[in-house]
This record gives structure tokens, C-alpha cells and sequence, in this order.
């Protein structure tokens, strides 16, 4: 898909933004390794006399995924519908979040990056996405927590299910 530029330098950054909160405060997922996008497709076929008449096919929602090196408390408060509280400072600071049972995902808006070489980027918008399976992860020797998390875009109005946005000068990524 690049046109800009010649290649693209792959992700730069991702961003999660509470749907609920106004005015919208981005949390970045900083160490965020991948993000992927793929159309749900829906379709039929209809058959007359024995044979293929009509063929019918719509993108019903987006699967989207993000994996990461390691998460935010703050990210992970958005996208799961808690609170992440903060006390103490600096050198002695602590955030910490408690995850209860039976509570309803919220919906939110997850943005991605990625860079090309002759100083464009292509975004990918989504505005109405949702964590639908489990948020996996792991503590590993020498290394963070590291969580991988899935989910489903919806339509969102006059947004659609996803929006792709190549600039031919890179640009920041939306925060509203």
C-alpha cells in the first residue's frame, strides 16, 4: 500500500482513548510490537436452475489485535472499563488497579502508526472497538509482563468500521 514513500518502517506508535470520557485523554501503548486489522467479511450465494446467479458480500465488523511488550495500567483501565488509581511520588510513586468479575467491556478508540522512509505514515483509525478475548500474557525471566489482546471494531456512524489515513507528510496521531 505505500504510494508516498517507498517502504514503510513498520509501527510507531499506538494510541487508546476512552469513548466515555470527555474531554478524551490518548494513552499510548509505548512499547506496542504490533497492531493488525483484518476485515470480518459476511456473505451468500444464491443458486437458480442448478447454477450460481448472484454472489453477495459485506464487511460485517474489523478484528483487530495489538501485540506488546509490556502495558500500562492506564491503557489497560480503558480497554477493560476500570479504574487505575495513582499514589505516592516519584522516587516512590504506585499505580495500581483492581479487575472485578462480571463487568462489561466498554467500548474505546484505538489508534496506530506507521512510519515510511521519505517522511510519510499510514493510520489506522479505529473508533469503536472492544476487547472481546481474553487479554493473554505472561511474566517471563529478564522480561515485563507482556500481554497480547484481540478485539472487534464496530461501525461507528459516519466513521465506518475503520478508517485509513496514508499522509504524504507524516502526522500525529488524532487525540479526539
Amino acid at each position: 500500500m505505500p504510494g508516498y514513500g517507498e517502504k514503510l518502517f513498520g509501527l510507531s506508535g499506538v494510541k487508546i482513548v476512552s469513548r466515555a470520557v470527555s474531554p478524551p485523554s490518548p494513552v499510548d501503548l509505548s512499547v506496542a510490537t504490533t497492531m493488525t486489522f483484518t476485515p470480518r467479511m459476511m456473505g451468500g450465494e444464491l443458486k437458480g436452475s442448478d447454477q450460481l446467479v448472484a454472489v453477495a458480500a459485506f464487511i460485517e465488523a474489523l478484528e483487530w489485535g495489538v501485540g506488546s511488550g509490556a502495558i500500562e495500567l492506564d491503557a489497560l483501565a480503558i480497554m477493560l472499563g476500570f479504574t487505575a488509581t495513582e499514589s505516592g511520588s516519584t522516587p516512590n510513586r504506585n499505580t495500581a488497579m483492581i479487575i472485578d468479575a462480571a463487568t462489561a467491556m466498554p467500548y474505546f478508540r484505538a489508534y496506530g502508526k506507521a512510519l515510511g522512509e521519505a517522511g510519510d505514515d499510514l493510520h489506522v483509525l479505529i473508533q469503536k472497538a472492544k476487547v472481546t478475548g481474553n487479554i493473554a500474557g505472561e511474566f517471563g525471566y529478564g522480561a515485563w509482563y507482556t500481554p497480547g489482546f484481540n478485539g472487534i471494531g464496530v461501525k461507528d456512524g459516519a466513521n465506518g468500521v475503520v478508517r485509513l489515513v496514508q499522509n504524504e507528510t507524516a502526522a500525529a496521531l488524532p487525540t479526539t
